[in-house]
């Protein structure tokens, strides 16, 4: 819709920023789909929501912070009695859950036992301190997308990534914990006083 020009002067956030209204209203153009000010400043406000959302140095404050201070929380998604009872009302901070408790509330959720979700703290300053320029007539509408950003596009993002990386570590550490179990088993001797070449595994 030609708003990405508005969007730009609008997040720069210079010392010479018009008032956002005002230049918004250049870029009113009905063929383009822009009927007035407001509908250009919620497109230009969409477009700096993507850009914020699109930081790599963002994004790695922020999931450093939420694996630091978040907590992962399951609750019973249906009222049936389940192994996943347990879990129905259960919160954890997510640099101490184990990784057995991670595995289990994943089959709870894949089982549609369990609703599990991320909790975390306030981040939004994280977001002003990198983009929001108080002195500039921009400001609360940069802050307002940053608002949108963190909402609608980095969350649901960072959470999945969270989520994803703990199921990986989780699924890889089982795993050892598996093979060390089966090895110890192995490595006693089945029959008192006897040497055994091999064990037919149907037996």
């Amino acid at each position: 819709k030609g708003l990405e020009p508005l969007a730009a002067v609008l997040f720069a956030q210079g010392k010479d920023c018009p008032d956002p209204m005002t230049e918004a209203a250049k870029y009113v153009d009905a063929e383009k789909g822009v009927a007035t000010a407001e509908e250009a400043l919620a497109g230009a406000s969409d477009i700096i929501a993507e850009v914020i959302s699109d930081d790599a140095a963002l994004r790695k404050k922020i999931k450093a912070k939420i694996l630091a201070e978040g907590l992962i929380r399951s609750e019973a998604a249906t009222e049936e009695d389940s192994v996943y009872r347990l879990y129905y009302q259960y919160e954890e901070p997510l640099r101490k859950i184990p990784s057995q408790r991670i595995l289990a509330v994943n089959r709870g959720e894949k089982e549609e036992k369990l609703k599990v979700k991320i909790l975390c703290g306030e981040v939004s300053h994280l977001i002003e301190d990198s983009f929001v320029r108080w002195e500039s007539y921009a400001a609360e509408l940069v802050r307002a997308a940053g608002e949108d950003a963190w909402t609608r596009l980095i969350f649901p993002s960072v959470e999945r990534e969270i989520r994803s990386d703990l199921f990986a570590s989780a699924s890889e550490q089982a795993i050892k914990m598996f093979g060390l179990n089966l090895k110890q088993l192995l490595m006693q001797p089945p029959v008192k006083g006897k040497v055994v070449l091999a064990v037919d595994p149907a037996y």
